[in-house]
């Protein structure tokens, strides 16, 4: 089976996308370690010291984190779509993959009130990794609402989202966001 992986993890394994021995009927442990039996250095990556998965490593199931579906030991479902994130936020201060430092930006969004921009990021490519922080191919976005902007007596929210990742991956994003942002209702 295919498995994307994502930020950290790709430089280790290669490449954006892994195929594996393990697959439907198999539990997602099995899958994980496959991955770290294949990839030794992806032991310190997923597992703590004391050899549990670490808490910011999430394994995606069709778009929902395997820990609220049934955890580590559930099987994998046949047709199912298996990403792994690492943490996105912060950083060790390593160059990335392509030894780039990695772009941070915030821009506000009036008139697209939060649970729109989720919305937009996700059909531009995002998946919800946590509430309000979504991640891409390359890039992620920690969505918070907008300041009010006060026109007059009217007044306008909506949200302010802090994006971070590869200059080019963003301006990719960037592209498709912006005719989302432009058309109201997307």
């Amino acid at each position: 089976m295919n498995v994307r992986l994502y930020a950290t993890l790709r430089p280790i394994v290669g490449g954006a996308v892994v195929s594996l021995d393990t697959g439907p009927g198999d539990t997602f442990r099995d899958l994980i370690d496959e991955l770290v039996l294949r990839w030794p250095d992806l032991k310190p990556e997923l597992y703590d010291r004391e050899g549990n998965l670490r808490n910011n490593i999430h394994i995606f199931l069709n778009g929902r984190d395997v820990r609220y579906l049934g955890g580590l030991d559930m099987p994998i479902p046949e047709g199912g779509e298996v990403r792994i994130f690492p943490p996105v936020g912060g950083g060790s201060g390593e160059a990335a993959a392509n030894d780039a430092d990695p772009v941070e930006m915030t821009h506000d969004y009036y008139g697209v009130p939060d649970w729109l921009m989720k919305d937009y990021l996700t059909s531009v490519g995002a998946v919800e990794s946590e509430e309000n922080f979504m991640v891409g191919d390359g890039w992620q976005a920690r969505i918070t609402k907008a300041t009010p902007n006060h026109i007059g007596s009217l007044v306008i929210g909506g949200s302010t989202v802090h994006f971070s990742g590869d200059q080019d991956a963003l301006d990719a994003m960037f592209e498709k966001l912006h005719w989302k942002t432009l058309r109201g209702g997307g």
